[in-house]
């Protein structure tokens, strides 16, 4: 986990690990893998420079 937000913090495009750029309900939403099953699902404010976390250990059931 750690390492995800380093990547995040250090820059939220960076890869690997690849990340998807979300659709339908969630667009603006980005998502990487925790593991196997869960997602780290975030949106990134670019002009302000903020990452807002919307759900951890889930798999878009929010």
């Amino acid at each position: 986990m750690n390492n995800l937000f380093d990547i995040l913090k250090r820059n939220p495009f960076e890869v690997p690990p690849t990340y998807e750029s979300l659709v339908g309900n969630f667009k603006g939403l980005y998502s990487r893998r925790i593991n196997r099953q869960h997602r780290l699902v975030y949106r990134i404010l670019e002009e302000e420079k903020i990452i807002i976390i919307v759900g951890m250990w889930i798999h878009y059931e929010f």
